[in-house]
């Protein structure tokens, strides 16, 4: 009986192993579909098996990948319950949390992950994030500080930074923060618009266009951009301007209906 139960706990294990193999060539080859079966049929071959876990999350990713947010967060739950606290796993639902605009419930995440590895520069910056759109600006420039401290060319945190002295109203040292990150990068067209919303803060009108000019020269074809620069220009009273590049956004693809306040501003 023994060496029966025996042959059965291989026969399980080895079944898993089969199908986790094949979920992983089809990972290799992007084919995502024919993955989330297969790592499916995996776990369903050994559930409680110690490889269970890792291949949830793996599953999890697939489903992410697939635009299956929701489902992906149950199986990283799910994964959770067999590995405990596991980063990866902690993060990858956090992020999913995110994507759905669950900003509380990813928050619990990340704090369960700087717990286990407080130096994790992805929870830090993710927190970050959160403490900014929840107002708590002191704890974002902590969080951000830190990371900085880990990793001092960090982009994201220094922009983070830069915006978090724009909600404070340091205008300048935004402003002197965006400069350095667009003397490093000039073809990045989000540090450009940034840096063109807080001159405009600032009334630097000349200055801020300067800055959308440089970015739609580098993205003519985002609409987006010409909706900023008609904004900028109503506010230099350039009505002709304005309407002239919300007709170009119209053209673009930009639906008119979500344009009518600005047009009414061009009359």
């Amino acid at each position: 009986m023994a060496l029966m139960a025996s042959l059965t706990i291989f026969s399980i294990a080895q079944t898993q192993s089969v199908w986790a193999d094949r979920a992983y060539t089809y990972m290799e080859q992007d084919s995502l579909k024919q993955a989330e079966e297969c790592f499916k049929k995996a776990i369903e071959a050994a559930p409680q098996s110690k490889q269970s876990a890792k291949l949830l999350a793996n599953l999890g990713t697939i489903q992410r990948q697939r635009g299956k947010v929701r489902e992906a967060i149950e199986t990283y739950t799910t994964a959770l319950e067999r590995a405990p606290l596991e980063v990866l796993i902690l993060m990858n639902r956090a992020e999913a949390y995110l994507t759905l605009g669950n900003d509380d419930k990813a928050y619990t995440d990340l704090c369960n992950v700087l717990d286990k590895s407080p130096n994790h520069t992805e929870a830090l910056y993710y927190r970050a994030f959160i403490y900014t759109n929840r107002r708590n600006y002191a704890a974002a420039r902590t969080d951000y500080k830190r990371l900085l401290s880990l990793q001092p060319d960090h982009e994201n945190a220094l922009l983070g930074l830069a915006l978090l002295d724009q909600r404070e109203g340091r205008l300048q040292a935004a402003e002197l923060q965006l400069t350095s990150l667009i003397e490093r990068h000039p073809d990045n067209i989000t540090y450009l618009q940034a840096r063109a919303n807080i001159l405009t803060e600032q009334q630097y009108y000349d200055l801020a266009l300067l800055d959308l000019e440089g970015a739609i020269a580098l993205q003519p074809l985002d609409a987006h951009l010409y909706v900023a620069r008609a904004e900028l220009y109503l506010k230099m009273k350039r009505r002709a301007a304005a309407k002239h590049d919300l007709d170009k956004a119209v053209g673009l693809g930009m639906p008119r209906a979500t344009l009518t306040e600005l047009y009414k501003q061009c009359d």
